[in-house]
């Protein structure tokens, strides 16, 4: 891959402020990109834009806001001059019994992970159809978009729905020439991975999970965010709705070790 396959993109990141996304904002940064990071924790989202040394700009905000869509593009606009890549990251992994799921936990869950990402993948294309030089929106969907797992009956629902999103968009927005992917990561290690690992019993659980995933281990946040810029590069650009499982074979089967 070009050393800097994304040089001179804008490109918007959102869930900027730790994990995952902050891999993003550093990775997009070293490829060549310029970015605005977007979350509504100013704190983390100052300390991500400090560690990428000055490319990247913050975008205190939270996305559940009326407008947020539009607001992502003006910033991104006003720092930048445009937007040539959206990668929708914000989301949150709540954990309920089906049984006990309340109606705002549901309604939160669906709220950010999947009505979030619509809406500024509609705000972002419009400006992008304005502009007339089409771009990119990838979403950070989950294998448990495709495998069902018990405790998180909202999340599974919230990512498979944004599988088929990114399905949908793509082929209305190709002749636009807007790609539209998806990735969907596994167990990846993140800041939750690693409190989970504080106690025996998370311990417990985290063997588990590894005993499901083919490849034997976590994720680095490095291995999806280099799958993202291939997503948003020109290697890439007769690639369009399609989700990318980057889970260590996961999704492809379960193992029976331990």
């Amino acid at each position: 891959m070009n050393a800097a396959p994304l040089a001179e993109q804008v490109v918007v990141v959102t869930g900027a402020a730790s994990g995952i996304g902050r891999e993003l904002v550093l990775a997009m940064t070293e490829a060549g990109a310029r970015v605005l990071a977007v979350d509504r924790e100013g704190r983390g989202l100052e300390d991500t834009c400090s560690l990428a040394g000055g490319v990247a700009e913050p975008l205190v905000l939270d996305l559940l806001e009326d407008r947020a869509g539009e607001r992502v593009v003006e910033g991104a606009v006003g720092a930048f001059r445009g937007i040539d890549v959206l990668v929708n990251c914000a989301g949150i992994f709540p954990s309920s019994p089906a049984l006990e799921v309340a109606t705002a936990e549901w309604d939160l869950v669906l709220g950010l992970n999947l009505r979030v990402p619509f809406l500024l993948s509609q705000a972002t294309a419009r400006h992008m159809v304005g502009v007339g030089k089409g771009g990119n929106i990838i979403n950070v969907a989950s294998a448990a978009g495709a495998i069902a797992r018990p405790g998180v009956a909202h999340y599974c629902v919230s990512k498979a729905g944004l599988i088929m999103l990114t399905k949908v968009l793509a082929i209305e927005w190709a002749e636009h020439d807007i790609r539209v992917n998806a990735v969907a990561p596994g167990l990846v290690e993140t800041p939750g991975v690693e409190d989970l690992l504080q106690t025996e019993e998370g311990r417990h659980e985290h063997e588990q999970k590894l005993a499901k995933i083919p490849m034997a281990r976590t994720g680095k946040p490095q291995e999806l965010a280099e799958t993202v810029i291939f997503l948003a590069s020109d290697a890439a650009s007769f690639v369009t709705g399609h989700a990318l499982f980057v889970d260590g074979g996961y999704s492809a089967g379960h193992t029976f070790r331990g």
